[in-house]
């Protein structure tokens, strides 16, 4: 309706709505209303919520009371007749006096005009040309009502005011809040870096843990590599190897995740320590309760957990990496081979002897046995020298790979370090959320603001 382009209009979801604090919102406009319009539908315009709130006006505001009845093109005129009876009789019942009860229908309304010129005809048959001059009579010509809009005007003018200051002021403080949060923040992050560049303290420890268990391995190997060991390895497949390396990453990983045990229970005293400096801070500034450590950093048990898997996971492969098993295996197929030989010429003597002593002849077993006691006594020599140059290439090759073993654990120890500190910095999140929470219920107040000013100055404009 163009009349209405210069008016505020305030549709309400109805006197029965569920929407909570509906009523009273409503009310808020009545001492202020040039005109309060009741809508009721013509099939059952008895609704008792909406009777009831106009009962409940004040006497002085029933004179800008009116009824419209839409959906009439939905009952006859007989119909209308008795409907429209009962709403005047029923109305007089509620308000001491007969109300003004206007029936509509927006469907012909609309017909009259979605041609895009208008049928005159469909238009009074709306009702709509009534209901609009007396709207047009009783709103725009209210004097009253512009000295009313003053006063409002003025008040909500301080007000918004005032409002205007206080929502600056708390984004100021709140973006203050997180600007500090930042700073503790940024100890976390200078510590985080801290103990993660700390791991060269740590190298020395991680290669002397491979150096340890390596020893313990050349220990099992010693064992094994005597001389009857030996001989009777050549009668089965050589494994020996194998079951060192899979020993050495047993053991390493087992002590490197002792270590990092320690370490990460080190980690959770760290940041302990750190949010007991924080948490005073946090309630002095932010005014509020920090969250408990014990509580919501229960994750850091996990992140904690997950470190030393990580390393002990990573020392496996970094030791499978190494590859001990495949120079040993080199390096003892090579002795076997020898050995092998030793035992041939060993046997092959002995059978020789044998043979030699079931033909009778005399001297010839004892030579042969002689042999075969020489080649014993060279296998002997072999094996024991052959032993100690293994060793000592095993030992070695420990010694020069412990620190790429150290090296190579390098990412990982950093990467879990970071981690750990991540998890701690979900404390300092809860406060940021709560921060960003306030932030987020400010926005809408910031909002409502600017359109309270923008009607305000509509307001002024047509004052």
């Amino acid at each position: 309706m163009e009349f209405l382009r210069e008016f505020h209009l305030v549709d309400t979801p109805g006197s029965n709505a569920l929407i909570s604090g509906n009523t009273e919102a409503v009310q808020e406009f009545l001492p202020i209303a040039d005109l309060l319009v009741f809508v009721f539908p013509a099939d059952n315009p008895w609704g008792a919520h909406t009777w009831q709130l106009v009962a409940r006006l004040p006497r002085e505001q029933l004179k800008n009371v009116i009824f419209v009845l839409q959906q009439v093109d939905l009952k006859s005129e007989d119909d209308m007749r008795v409907i429209l009876g009962h709403m005047e009789k029923l109305g007089e019942q509620k308000t001491g006096d007969i109300p003004r009860v206007f029936p509509i229908s927006a469907r012909l309304a609309w017909e009259a005009k979605k041609g895009g010129g208008i049928s005159e005809k469909l238009w009074q048959q709306s009702g709509f040309p009534p209901l609009e001059a007396f709207i047009e009579r009783k709103v725009s010509g209210n004097f009253d009502r512009h000295r009313v809009l003053r006063d409002i005007w003025d008040a909500t003018q301080s007000a918004l005011n005032r409002i205007e200051q206080g929502i600056q002021e708390r984004r100021i403080t709140l973006d203050s809040d997180e600007y500090f949060l930042k700073e503790i923040e940024t100890e976390v992050y200078v510590r985080r870096d801290s103990q993660a560049t700390a791991f060269s303290r740590k190298f020395s420890t991680l290669s002397d843990v491979f150096l340890e268990q390596g020893q313990h391995s050349l220990g099992e190997l010693n064992s094994q590599l005597s001389l009857a060991q030996s001989l009777y390895s050549l009668f089965r497949r050589e494994r020996l190897p194998t079951r060192i390396e899979k020993r050495l990453i047993e053991a390493v990983k087992n002590a490197v995740e002792s270590h990092a045990g320690k370490d990460g229970s080190e980690l959770v005293q760290n940041c302990r320590k750190h949010w007991e400096t924080a948490v005073p801070r946090i309630e002095e500034r932010l005014e509020q309760t920090p969250p408990d450590f014990d509580i919501d950093a229960d994750s850091l048990s996990g992140a904690r957990q997950r470190f030393i898997d990580r390393l002990g996971e990573a020392s496996k492969l970094s030791v499978a990496n190494l590859k001990i098993r495949g120079t040993l295996d080199r390096q003892m197929e090579e002795r076997r081979t020898v050995l092998r030989y030793y035992l041939t010429i060993i046997l092959s003597a002995i059978m020789a002897a044998g043979i030699f002593g079931g033909l009778g002849i005399s001297l010839a077993p004892w030579i042969s046995l002689g042999v075969a006691l020489f080649f014993l006594f060279g296998a002997a020599l072999y094996s024991q020298k052959s032993k100690g140059i293994l060793s000592a290439n095993f030992a070695e090759r420990i010694d020069d790979l412990r620190q790429p073993f150290a090296e190579s654990l390098a990412n990982d120890y950093k990467e879990g370090v970071r981690e750990f500190y991540v998890e701690y910095g979900g404390l300092f999140e809860i406060v940021r959320r709560r921060i960003a929470d306030q932030k987020f219920l400010l926005k809408p107040r910031l909002e409502r603001w600017n359109n309270l000013f923008l009607e305000l100055k509509a307001i002024e404009q047509e004052i």
